[in-house]
């Protein structure tokens, strides 16, 4: 869904699983600069219902975040979680952009298992090359009522809704730098992981496994007799360090975070069976998640690549006295800032 002005203002906003983030970017001297941002918590699974009395308590605290926050525009770019979409990856002839939003509707019922009356499509052609016969095209189908849900949420508080885009595509967009190599983008979030590959400055496969943030504090509950709030503080405290509590966090986790490594690994060799160019060079992880202790080390060594935590700031200008705390949640701000900057970078 894109009805984006190239040169229309608007800010993003990040409606997560428990929380909402925003952030207002505006061009100054051709540089992203920050002008405002601002979150808010949710109630646990309010993003999950369908009920409208949910639809409208999110609406009213997105309001009073936008208020708070001091944003200059109603208008928005929204994210979408990996696991609200369908994705394929399909191989078509070399054609233009116009030609590809004709003919993929024609083969979408093949790679999507919904009618196709029921979502909407939209494709990222992966291919750059000009001059290959064939060209490898993202395909992405979000549902009908899932795209509705989130235009009733933003006119309920007053807002435009101007796009909603993937939040692995807004991720990449601020965390990925432009250049030739091949990245893998891990997201961690409360509920699942997000994995997507970015190729050449394309993100080209995402997917979501149900493996996040609560599903690592409830096998350590369990696991070592805790609550989930006493797990939680073992998890943030003694995280993946196998000298810490006799190793016993860690192995707690590990068998989670190891179907995490399979199907990471699943997925970039799918990605390059599917005739996809390149080598994977590095992991970018962002999320919560990504600061427990010792993880970047953990997906390291499992993976044999070399793990950075991303830094949704490098692309935007900002004043030195909040280098501190943007440092501080640069985690929690990867979608929102990714969105901010479309059509920008």
């Amino acid at each position: 869904m894109d009805v984006l002005i190239e040169d229309e203002h608007y800010f993003g906003v990040d409606l997560g699983n428990s929380g909402v983030r925003l952030v207002e970017l505006k061009q100054i001297n051709t540089k992203p600069t920050l002008v405002t941002y601002g979150d808010i918590e949710l109630p646990p699974g309010i993003m999950a219902s369908d009920s409208p009395i949910d639809q409208t308590k999110v609406s009213e605290t997105l309001k009073r975040l936008v208020a708070d926050a001091r944003v200059s525009t109603k208008n928005v770019v929204a994210g979408l979680q990996a696991s609200k979409v369908f994705t394929s990856i399909v191989k078509m002839p070399q054609m233009t952009d116009p030609e590809i939003a004709q003919s993929i509707r024609y083969q979408a019922d093949k790679f999507i298992p919904m009618p196709l009356e029921q979502v909407k499509l939209d494709f990222t052609k992966i291919t750059q090359d000009k001059a290959a016969e064939e060209v490898d095209v993202l395909l992405v189908a979000t549902p009908t009522v899932v795209a509705n849900k989130y235009l009733n949420i933003f006119q309920q508080a007053g807002l435009e809704l101007m796009a909603l885009d993937i939040n692995a595509i807004a991720q990449a967009r601020a965390m990925v730098p432009a250049t030739d190599i091949d990245v893998v983008m891990i997201d961690f979030t409360s509920l699942t992981t997000d994995i997507a590959i970015v190729s050449k400055g394309v993100t080209g496969l995402i997917r979501s496994i149900n493996v996040g943030a609560k599903s690592l504090v409830r096998v350590t509950a369990q696991n070592l007799g805790l609550d989930e709030v006493q797990a939680d503080q073992f998890v943030r405290k003694f995280g993946l360090t196998q000298t810490k509590l006799e190793g016993q966090v860690y192995r707690s986790m590990k068998p989670l975070l190891d179907n995490v490594v399979d199907e990471i690994k699943k997925s970039i060799d799918f990605f390059y069976q599917n005739g996809s160019g390149g080598k994977i060079e590095k992991v970018v992880i962002t999320g919560g998640p990504s600061a427990i202790p010792e993880m970047p080390v953990f997906l390291a060594n499992s993976l044999g690549l070399a793990v950075e935590i991303g830094n949704p700031w490098q692309k935007i200008s900002y004043a030195t006295e909040f280098t501190e705390r943007l440092a501080s949640m640069a985690l929690s701000y990867s979608t929102a800032t990714g969105l901010a900057l479309r059509n920008m970078v």
